[in-house]
């Protein structure tokens, strides 16, 4: 009996704890409620009482707007796919940050004679910009690397750490953007980019390795297949020769090593040949570095038109104004405790 009603009890405890919470989230929700009006009804006041200040700043956001649109030049963006076996995250980013840095200089005789353009194109450049080529595989097999490494508890910070190494040393694709001033200037400068980055030291390097190595496979590959044409021509003397003294041909030919098959020596020139044209095909499109897709001359500019220039201008002097009233009314409370603590003192 006791017990029944110790349970009872607990029961009604638990009642009235899941009362007091909900009630607890209702109060909560009312005064975010209560709070979003009061902001409201402050910044209202606030645009009242200081109505002439916000007029001014929002015609000088207007004016500033107008006045960039005018003064600044428009400008072009446009990116080309970039690939090559040698690429890593590190190298491109520092590519990068060197073509950037020497856009900053005022005589841009740096940035011309790095990418060997003239003078006048160089100025025409404004930046660069680059990001890598993620596929849909990548972002999957990134997703199974965290599954797995979730499972075997590694913390969250390393996680991260070991697929941030893993995009850098693995991504051989790039979109590498430039913004121009004169998209006039587009089609020699993908070229001499292209270039850029194909002389450096690191890749350039591997590339011409790799060339060497393939031009010596493709001597080879014809060496072994003229040999072995050589070889089926006498072979095949030999088993005519053999078949015509047993009064008939065999597709076997009997000698001290054992049996062997003709249709082998076909099958080992198809092979030979398959590899000689798959060596002298990376030879002629040098797939080790590639272009995928160039340089597309657009002739609408990416940069803000006079509509959105007014807009965000007038977007920041509103904030800039919005800002002053709250030091100006900070600075009224301020005089005003500080008039009650030491008024009475002067």
């Amino acid at each position: 009996m006791s017990q029944q009603n110790t349970n009872t009890e607990n029961y009604r405890d638990d009642e009235i704890d899941l009362r007091k919470l909900f009630q607890a989230i209702g109060k909560g929700f009312a005064n975010i409620g209560k709070a979003f009006v009061n902001l409201i009804v402050r910044c209202r006041r606030v645009s009242i009482t200081y109505k002439k200040l916000l007029i001014a700043m929002l015609v000088a956001g207007v004016i500033a707007g107008v006045t960039y649109n005018r003064v600044s030049k428009p400008y072009y963006n446009t990116s080309m796919l970039l690939s090559s076996e040698y690429f890593n995250g590190r190298l491109v980013e520092n590519s990068i940050e060197k073509l950037n840095t020497l856009c900053k200089e005022e005589g841009r005789i740096g940035l011309a004679n790095v990418l060997n353009i003239e003078e006048h194109v160089a100025k025409n450049i404004k930046e660069f910009n680059f990001e890598p080529l993620v596929s849909e595989q990548d972002i999957v097999d990134v997703e199974v690397l965290k599954q797995k490494l979730e499972e075997l508890k590694v913390k969250d910070p390393d996680i991260e750490k070991v697929i941030e190494q893993i995009e850098i040393q693995n991504k051989k694709t790039y979109i590498i953007t430039v913004r121009v001033f004169d998209n006039t200037i587009v089609g020699n400068l993908q070229e001499s980019l292209v270039e850029y980055f194909r002389n450096s030291p690191f890749v350039k390097n591997r590339i011409d390795i790799n060339r060497a190595n393939q031009l010596k496979l493709i001597d080879k590959l014809k060496n072994d297949l003229a040999q072995l044409d050589s070889l089926k021509k006498l072979f095949n003397q030999n088993l005519k020769a053999n078949a015509g003294r047993k009064g008939e041909f065999s597709s076997l030919y009997i000698g001290e090593s054992g049996a062997l098959d003709p249709v082998s020596f076909y099958d080992q020139s198809v092979m030979l040949y398959e590899k000689l044209q798959k060596a002298q095909l990376q030879v002629e499109l040098g797939d080790d570095f590639e272009v995928i897709d160039g340089f597309t001359v657009f002739s609408r500019p990416e940069s803000p038109n006079i509509i959105k220039a007014i807009v965000f201008s007038v977007l920041i002097s509103i904030g800039l104004a919005y800002l002053l009233v709250l030091f100006i009314e900070i600075n009224k409370y301020l005089n005003t405790i500080e008039k009650k603590r030491f008024g009475n003192l002067q």
